[in-house]
């Protein structure tokens, strides 16, 4: 039962606000890159820009299909013996890999989302990420339990996939309920998602995000509370080499560097926080 009369359901975002994405993605695509690179025969320059248009052509990093439409462009031409199923193979763990090194909670964050889950407050994620990717992070961080639902981008139909790739859950691990948005943040229209009036969710509902633009400029739109986790900010560094893979919309829009901007820019409803200990003791006094 929900310990709160007013704070009925947080929306979180995932990456830069659950768990450092650029800590892991940075090292992850570098690594990926230099697989391809060697496997191909090409330079790390020439291969990052290859990935670059391929993400640029796909509008996301998410995308799954990369080797095989690197395969398609030509890239592996000059590759010997190039099997397409072993180099995804090859691929999708060296980036396994750098990722499991690299993908951490941050501090504190579990125990905040606990809290609330004990508490009875209904706990979303809602996400630009596909599908696929944010209950894979979800997992990996250990926090599905907490999770009712999760809104996310679709996940892009991929072929050729190696059968030892295909993962399927345990009939018996929870899985929160996944629904497909059509609009990215700050458009998305939560009076459907979330079936709640807009006095409702400017009343019960939470938003916590580190993006200003997306996540608090939505949270602005509804006049909800909002939590601005601006310890996820991305060092300038991150940014840029982040940027020699990132379509430009994603590298722009999706990743604030430190200092970029002023989070709560005067608005009551909405709290800066540089620790995720804070989040729910701001939360509750909105």
């Amino acid at each position: 039962m929900n310990q709160h009369d007013n704070l009925h359901t947080v929306l979180w975002d995932g990456d830069n606000t659950i768990w450092d994405w650029m800590q892991y993605a940075v090292p992850a695509y570098e690594a990926m890159c230099a697989e391809i690179a060697r496997i191909a025969g090409r330079s790390f320059d020439e291969t990052a820009d290859a990935m670059k248009e391929f993400y640029s052509f796909h509008g996301t990093l998410e995308h799954e299909g990369l080797v095989q439409g690197l395969e398609a462009s030509g890239f592996f031409h000059n590759a010997a013996n190039f099997n397409r199923e072993q180099t995804i193979l090859q691929v999708q763990t060296r980036f396994a890999t750098v990722r499991r090194q690299h993908l951490h909670v941050y501090p504190g964050i579990a125990k905040v989302m606990r809290d609330f889950h004990q508490e009875g407050v209904v706990q979303h994620i809602l996400t630009d990420a596909p599908a696929r990717q944010a209950l894979a992070r979800l997992s990996h961080s250990k926090l599905l339990p907490y999770i009712d639902t999760v809104f996310a981008m679709p996940s892009g139909e991929i072929r050729d996939i190696p059968s030892s790739l295909k993962k399927t859950s345990p009939k018996d691990t929870y899985q929160p309920r996944v629904v497909i948005v059509s609009e990215e943040k700050p458009h998305t229209n939560l009076e459907i998602l979330l079936a709640m009036t807009r006095d409702q969710i400017t009343r019960h509902v939470g938003m916590v995000g580190d993006n200003v633009t997306k996540d608090m400029a939505l949270g602005e739109r509804y006049g909800m509370r909002g939590i601005h986790a601006a310890y996820g900010a991305a060092t300038a560094d991150y940014v840029r080499r982040i940027q020699r893979f990132a379509p430009a919309r994603v590298a722009n829009r999706n990743m604030e560097a430190v200092g970029s901007s002023d989070s709560a820019r005067g608005n009551s409803r909405i709290a800066s926080v540089h620790d995720p200990k804070e989040i729910r003791e701001q939360l509750l006094r909105m």
